[in-house]
Parts: structure tokens; C-alpha cells; sequence
């Protein structure tokens, strides 16, 4: 039996939606704005779920591609900020950051947690904004021809 692990970066764009992109689009269309630490420069490779679901299909067809795992990133890298601008500007609003202090996040964090619906938040989740996730698909392109398309929330329109 043959095999093929596939290790996704920041998946957006899926049937039942995304805990990812679409949380932050849901936040921004309930309150206006989106709270930020620091700089949020961290860069992003953001990939879209069908993306996925093509490189699978690929990969099927690829014997060079069994019995390895590959990184799947999006086609394009953007910084954090970025990414939520890009979001904003997909849902017609005008971006609007709050900067936040850890502390204050950190209380925000803890008190959406006591409803069921935010018990996934994590303090952490914010201090990644800073952290570079980006990696590199190049061996996934040259083994079944990966090629994902760049970041393009156009799916977010629906949520409104």
C-alpha cells in the first residue's frame, strides 16, 4: 500500500467553511474592526481548500509522489495584517485595526472562552500574528505539479 502526507499551511475556503479566514471575516462583520498585537507582520501562505482537494487528485496519478509528505502552502505570501486587510476589502468594509495589549487580549480571550461557542480561542493564537508559517511546496510542484493560486477570500462574500 502506498502513501502520500500532505501538511497544509492555513486552509481557508472549505464546504462547512474554515476556522481560519472565515472566523476572522465573522469577527469583522459583528464588531467592525479587528484587535491586533504589535505589528502582525508575521507572513502567511494561505491555502485554498480546493487547492487541496486538486493536489490530492495529483498526487493519485503521480508514482513519484507515494510514500512521501509534503508541505502545501498557498501561492502567495502575505504578512498577517495583510491578510486581514485583504479580508476587509473582500467583505466591502474599509480595514480597521485596534492595537491591543497582550494583557488586555489575554483577558478578552479568557472571558470569550466561558461561551461555548470560543472555547477553541487561545492567548496564543494572537502571538502567532508575529510568527512567520511559511514553507516551502517547491518539492510537491516538481513531483505532481502542485500549483496553488494566490489569496482570494471571494468565497467570504456569503457570510454577510
Amino acid at each position: 500500500m502506498v502513501w502520500t502526507i500532505f501538511r497544509p499551511t492555513l486552509i481557508y475556503g472549505g464546504a462547512d467553511g474554515d476556522r481560519n479566514v472565515a472566523d476572522i471575516a465573522r469577527l469583522i462583520l459583528k464588531i467592525g474592526f479587528f484587535p491586533l498585537l504589535g505589528p502582525a507582520s508575521g507572513r502567511r501562505q494561505p491555502v485554498y481548500a480546493r487547492d487541496l482537494a486538486t493536489a490530492c487528485v495529483q498526487s493519485l496519478a503521480a508514482p513519484a509522489s507515494y510514500n512521501k509528505a509534503y508541505n502545501l502552502s498557498g501561492g502567495e505570501t502575505l504578512a498577517y495584517v495583510d491578510m486581514v486587510r485583504r479580508i476587509f476589502e473582500t467583505l466591502g468594509r474599509r480595514p480597521v485595526f485596534i492595537r491591543v495589549p497582550v494583557v488586555i487580549y489575554r483577558l478578552a480571550v479568557y472571558l470569550a472562552r466561558l461561551h461555548p461557542k470560543f472555547t477553541h480561542l487561545t492567548p496564543d493564537m494572537a502571538l502567532r500574528m508575529q510568527a512567520d508559517l511559511v514553507f516551502d511546496h517547491s518539492t510537491a510542484t516538481r513531483d505532481f505539479g502542485y500549483c496553488p493560486g494566490k489569496f482570494d477570500p471571494a468565497y467570504l462574500k456569503t457570510l454577510r
